[in-house]
């Protein structure tokens, strides 16, 4: 048995192969360069039972030997994969799995029936390019370039990639090497392995990440403040990944609102913990930062796109004024397109940004100097979230109705807020934390549908002529608005938090 270290990445370029060997003799490494093309073939029982395992079990046939090779469950993190994997030569195309060692059979499993039951589900069949490279400290890795495609049931799907697998060496020479291949390419982390796209075109499944509001990082009580950090740098990279794949997918605004949503979760978790971080994290906290205010532009789209969409709530009015409607039309066609969104995924910078994020779990740096109670996770979660309570506290009580200023500019707050209850609120009863998580969500909502109608209040400022019907419209449309707000807040306040429960 091995255990296979591998980075992956998906490429968006072009002249890859000439790139990549142009850029390791620039950077004077020592390599040699190889090609193959290589056919493989994944088996399992027409029940998927190696699947359900999280098995995988594949054939590969080259010019020079056939093998085959089953990887148990293993672990991916932000494109690094790690997992047990076990090779056999074999003299013809399809499985002999008694040939694997007996211990990797769950106890009483009847290996000979599984046997008989083996069928071909789908082929990957690409051609390979090999630079096996050697580093400092006699480190190797391979990188390779796959161009190819994964069939299944008469369907197709391209296959243009590069893996980055330590042969010898620490996880940091892999690290290394990516970084300096950011800076040739176009590309980006790929989470899903060859096997698990394979299956999901056998399968005829797309993607199954679903857009959700504010996820809770799956933190347990019995957890270090350490074992937090990390769980949530690593959660939150996680979630970041599936949904940028997503967008790649089906480009959407909603996409990207989340985007910015994983980025504020992770900066907030950076905040958290900052007293008891290194110093070194706090650039990858003002790259969060940096990032956020990139896509900055995303909520006044969608703003946009609720004003001007067919199925929206305000189009029939908009077309109260024609200049109106050019209007909205010029200001979507400024925002940025998702030719320029796809750049923006695969350039440099970003994939730096999340290189730091993945080097951050995989490290484990250990937070060691607190003192006292604060080593419970539960006594600092309740720290934090009766503080970010008591700031809400300060800019929402009173009696009397917050003016739409008012709600905007506490916007940040109470996302922040929520941010943090995003961090901690797994730690406590899910009942009590939705009944009082859920007035503030309501409030959230409330506030986004402000800005829409705050975004139409300005355009309707630059008209040539106003609408009298359309002014008077979006006037009361607020005052309505504000009343429900003024429930919702209320409603919040009132409600004892689940974490003093």
């Amino acid at each position: 048995m091995t255990i296979e270290i591998e980075l992956k990445y998906l490429v968006n370029d072009v002249d890859t192969v000439d790139k990549i060997t142009a850029l390791l003799t620039k950077k004077e490494f020592v390599f040699t360069q190889s090609e193959q093309t290589l056919s493989n073939c994944y088996f399992d029982t027409a029940e998927l039972a190696l699947r359900h395992q999280d098995m995988g079990l594949r054939v590969r046939s080259c010019p020079d030997f056939i093998e085959q090779t089953i990887k148990s469950k293993g672990k991916v993190i932000g494109g690094l994969h790690q997992r047990p994997e076990y090779n056999v030569t074999i003299s013809e195309p399809f499985p002999q799995l008694a040939l694997f060692p007996e211990d990797i059979w769950k106890e009483n499993q009847d290996v000979v029936k599984l046997q008989s039951e083996l069928v071909s589900l789908f082929s990957t069949d690409f051609h390979r390019t090999i630079w096996t490279v050697n580093g400092n400290e006699d480190s190797i890795v391979e990188l390779v370039f796959d161009q190819g495609e994964i069939s299944a049931n008469g369907q197709r799907e391209g296959i243009c990639e590069i893996e980055l697998e330590l042969i010898k060496g620490s996880t940091e020479h892999i690290f290394h090497l990516a970084s300096i291949l950011f800076h040739a390419l176009q590309i980006r982390p790929g989470t899903q392995s060859k096997a698990a796209r394979g299956y999901a075109l056998w399968a005829n499944k797309k993607s199954t990440f679903v857009l959700t509001p504010l996820e809770l990082v799956p933190l347990e009580p019995d957890y270090s403040i350490n074992d937090a950090f990390v769980t949530g740098i690593e959660f939150g990279l996680t979630q970041l990944q599936a949904v940028l794949n997503r967008y790649i997918e089906e480009p959407s605004l909603a996409c990207l609102e989340k985007t910015t949503e994983i980025l504020a979760l992770l900066r907030q978790g950076f905040w958290l913990f900052d007293n008891y971080l290194p110093l070194s994290t706090k650039y990858i906290r003002d790259e969060l930062s940096h990032y956020i205010q990139q896509l900055k532009w995303v909520d006044n789209a969608i703003y946009l796109q609720e004003l001007t969409t067919k199925t929206g709530n305000y189009r029939k009015k908009v077309e109260y004024s024609q200049q109106l409607v050019s209007q909205l039309k010029l200001e979507k066609r400024r925002m940025p397109d998702v030719q320029h969104v796809i750049e923006f995924i695969h350039s440099t910078r970003f994939n730096e940004l999340q290189l730091m994020l993945l080097q951050l779990v995989v490290s484990r740096p250990t937070i060691d100097d607190f003192n006292g109670h604060e080593r419970e996770l539960l006594a600092f979660s309740k720290t934090w979230l009766d503080k970010s309570l008591q700031d809400l506290y300060e800019v929402m009580s009173g009696e009397g109705p917050l003016s739409s200023e008012q709600y905007v500019n506490n916007r940040k707050l109470l996302n922040r807020s929520l941010l943090t209850g995003s961090w901690f609120g797994n730690l406590y009863d899910k009942n009590e934390r939705l009944e009082f998580r859920n007035p503030w969500l309501d409030l959230k909502q409330g506030m986004s549908e402000l800005q829409t109608l705050y975004l139409l209040h300005q355009q309707l400022e630059l008209l040539d002529e106003q609408p009298q019907k359309l002014v008077n419209w979006q006037a009361s449309k607020v005052e309505n608005l504000l009343a429900v707000l003024d429930i919702s807040r209320q409603n919040a306040l009132s409600i004892t938090p689940y974490w003093r429960r």
